[in-house]
């Protein structure tokens, strides 16, 4: 079995890529183990990868696909709101399914028993975990995701097996 860890990026900086805040809250997550470390192109995920993963082995442009705009969807406060999306929205349930295979391609790069860090974004990540869990009859609630929370997805020969939400910065291996 494989492990992929898909999180948001560290809290963003004004003209810098992350604030003093999320450099600080990045390193506090390291954790040097990971047999890959990717990133989306943009900056502030590419130095959230490098704060915990302790390197940048390559960048993904699939954990940032062009969906018409950052706000596309709009913001949502909960994983309630982005489920009433997906379920009523046929764009928002292609996005997640896109994201699930981009997901799958990453952790089919490593062996059985390692680790994958995926920084990405928001909503990018939020659809596609709320999507998994029902998959996987998974019962998820609560607000949608801060910087550095996401999911942890164990997958098998036979595709993705478990979910774990990642909450808060205590959310480590």
């Amino acid at each position: 079995m494989s492990v992929l860890d898909v999180r948001r990026h560290a809290e963003r900086g004004l003209g810098t890529a992350l604030t003093p805040k999320g450099e600080v809250s990045a390193q506090a997550l390291r954790d040097p183990t990971y047999t890959l470390v990717v990133s989306s192109p943009l900056e502030r995920a590419q130095r959230t990868a490098e704060l915990i993963g302790g390197r940048l082995d390559s960048i993904e442009p699939g954990l940032l696909p062009d969906i018409g705009g950052s706000q596309v969807f709009g913001p949502m406060a909960t994983l309630a709101e982005w489920r009433a999306l997906l379920r009523s929205e046929p764009k928002a349930r292609a996005f997640a399914d896109e994201q699930l295979a981009t997901w799958a391609r990453l952790a089919g790069r490593v062996g059985q028993k390692e680790r994958v860090l995926a920084i990405s974004h928001g909503g990018i990540i939020e659809l596609p975990i709320v999507a998994l869990a029902d998959e996987l009859g998974v019962a998820i609630d609560g607000p949608s995701f801060a910087n550095l929370e996401g999911a942890r997805i164990t997958y098998d020969k036979s595709g993705r097996t478990q979910l774990e939400l990642l909450r808060g910065v205590d959310s480590r291996r």
